[in-house]
């Protein structure tokens, strides 16, 4: 059977994408699960956090078919599957037709296939498209919630909006402050947001610069809590869309509870 692939997405940097990627790459490949994870962000972040071998090859050399996917894999202490990131994906943009074309073959190689996206429109569509779960990070501001909101748009124009599992909330201190925890339950009690919250620690910072060891128990305590909502939670597919509405200037009464 092909594996799932799950798409990583926001508009805006800086929100836990990595920390998103990682968490789940982790969590499945511990699981039992074989996982390949595709860092598609120029900045490389997801490939920093699992490459342990010299790289060889790069995604721009797969895009080009320079060389296949399957060869240009490399292995993590965890399990889990990758290839490099390339700077050239600030100005290249994959495709859907590209990416199924990559994967093509390495589908049935695997259970789970991770995409971790450059926070930048164009570059967002094409793995959106092939996704069969989305998951969009969100730190709680309003900056990183309105881009949040304007991810969801871009589903909604690519008619995959029930393909979005969920807004799911990283790199937040405690304690919270009272802004910050209403906006946390809004997310949450709206049904947008995973009940399972990425928290900051050192821990996750360091894991996911690739400069420390595998997370550790607390970190993968949430990051396997995360999984489990993820395959089984349902789509709230008339939350995403007053969601949207926000970030389009539109406040119907059922989203105005997410901004107080």
């Amino acid at each position: 059977m092909p594996a799932e692939i799950i798409t990583i997405a926001s508009l805006k940097g800086g929100v836990g994408k990595t920390t998103t990627s990682y968490a789940l790459a982790a969590a499945a490949s511990l699981g039992g699960l074989k996982v390949i994870a595709i860092d598609l962000d120029p900045t490389g972040g997801l490939s920093n956090a699992l490459e342990k071998a010299k790289r060889t090859v790069t995604i721009a050399d797969v895009l080009h078919q320079r060389v296949s996917l399957q060869d240009a894999l490399m292995d993590h202490p965890l399990g889990i599957q990758t290839v490099a990131a390339h700077r050239s994906l600030n100005e290249e943009s994959p495709s859907e037709e590209q990416l199924r074309r990559m994967f093509d073959g390495v589908l049935e190689m695997c259970d789970v296939m991770l995409l971790d996206t450059h926070p930048h429109e164009p570059s967002l569509v094409g793995p959106m498209a092939v996704a069969d779960r989305i998951v969009i990070p969100t730190a709680l501001d309003i900056l990183s919630l309105r881009a949040a909101a304007l991810t969801v748009g871009i589903a909604q124009q690519l008619e995959v909006l029930e393909r979005i599992r969920g807004i799911v909330v990283t790199n937040v201190k405690r304690p919270m402050s009272r802004i910050t925890e209403s906006l946390l339950s809004g997310l949450t009690l709206s049904g947008l947001a995973f009940e399972t919250v990425l928290w900051y620690s050192s821990g996750w910072i360091l894991a996911t610069s690739g400069r420390g060891d595998p997370p550790g128990d607390e970190l993968l305590l949430q990051s396997k809590m995360l999984l489990r909502e993820l395959a089984a939670r349902p789509v709230p597919v008339d939350a995403l869309r007053q969601f949207i509405s926000m970030a389009q200037g539109r406040r119907p009464r059922e989203a105005r509870a997410l901004s107080h």
